[in-house]
């Protein structure tokens, strides 16, 4: 549901900055920061969405350091 929804507001050309604040309160989070889980599921998957993210916030979802994975 985030991940769609925010690749949904880009392709719409939506403010992602205005609305991601409405979809951290939405799911209850306390910060951005605990948003982030499904914002790096978002970089991975659609890659354009994380250079517009960056582009209006910075590195709101740092760089994971490369290295063996949960599950691996």
């Amino acid at each position: 549901m985030a991940v769609n929804n925010v690749r949904s507001w880009f392709s719409r050309g939506e403010d992602v900055g205005a609305l991601l604040p409405v979809l951290q309160a939405y799911m209850g989070h306390s910060s951005i920061a605990d948003t982030d889980y499904y914002l790096r599921l978002t970089a991975e998957s659609y890659p354009q969405v994380t250079t517009q993210i960056q582009r209006a916030f910075g590195d709101v979802v740092p760089r994971l350091a490369a290295g063996p994975c949960h599950g691996d």
